[in-house]
């Protein structure tokens, strides 16, 4: 399969992956104009902690689609109907998402941008050829990802959530020791969210994006869409998605309950 059409394919499947999370049409993401649907847990949707939020928010191409419980919706049209999306991550319509939240006894719980594999590699195959003879590369598989549950260095590469599994990992070591490891999720069926972790004196030796482009690669063979995601203030994990060849494609606001209600 060529670039071209490996880009193509890994667009089809994540429009496909929206229209599920989102409870919407293709023509909905493709439009203009704000979306706004009522949420249902659709099959084949992403699993999350948060699944039956009262609001979440996707912001791609200069709009937003807000899919939520009918309570919040037609708020959300008031307040947020001559909204250009790309700004959505401005504090000020933060702030009025955050408020009309509370009003429903909810807030504001995250906001993360996501990349896909759309890029250029920034590492050439020579320099990671080079990283390959350098050190000692290990995979894991699903069931031998449990030996690293409540190990905190790999927080980040493993969450241990039973809707989203962890699935794949890989570690590059020196010596015996883990310098750095990427693992994935399987957040859908079709969707392996990347997460890595490298250990803080191995930092500045192009680990990070070494082993997320061997794990993407092999996500990637095994039919899987590979996406990455961060939040505005981690530039470096940034560097580390776009030296992977990782490109920013959409964010996501989520809301949670307030403690006191849950």
């Amino acid at each position: 399969m060529s670039k071209t059409e490996e880009n193509k394919r890994i667009r089809e499947l994540f429009w496909e992956q929206m229209q599920k999370d989102y409870c919407c049409s293709l023509e909905q993401l493709n439009s203009t104009d704000n979306e706004y649907t009522i949420r249902q847990l659709r099959e084949g949707r992403r699993r999350f902690k948060k699944d039956d939020a009262i609001l979440k928010v996707l912001c791609i191409n200069g709009k937003c689609i807000f899919s939520g419980k009918e309570e919040i919706l037609e708020e959300c049209r008031e307040t947020f109907a001559n909204l250009n999306g790309a700004w959505m991550s401005q504090y000020k319509y933060l702030y009025w998402l955050d408020d009309l939240l509370l009003q429903n006894k909810y807030f504001l719980e995250d906001l993360h941008h996501y990349y896909l594999p759309l890029g250029r590699e920034l590492l050439t195959e020579e320099e990671l050829n080079e990283m390959e003879k350098s050190y000692e590369v290990k995979w894991y598989e699903k069931e031998e990802i449990e030996q690293f549950r409540g190990d905190e260095r790999f927080a980040h590469a493993y969450s241990f959530l039973p809707d989203a599994p962890d699935v794949l990992g890989v570690a590059v070591l020196q010596n015996g020791e883990i310098l750095g490891m990427a693992g994935a999720s399987a957040d859908s069926e079709v969707m392996w969210q990347i997460g890595i972790d490298v250990m803080p004196e191995s930092k500045g030796q192009n680990l990070g994006p070494f082993i997320t482009i061997l794990l993407k690669r092999e996500i990637l063979k095994r039919g899987k869409l590979p996406y990455y995601g961060t939040v505005e203030s981690h530039i470096q994990s940034q560097k580390v998605a776009v030296k992977s060849g990782f490109l920013p494609f959409w964010a996501e606001i989520n809301s949670a309950p307030l403690p006191e209600t849950e």
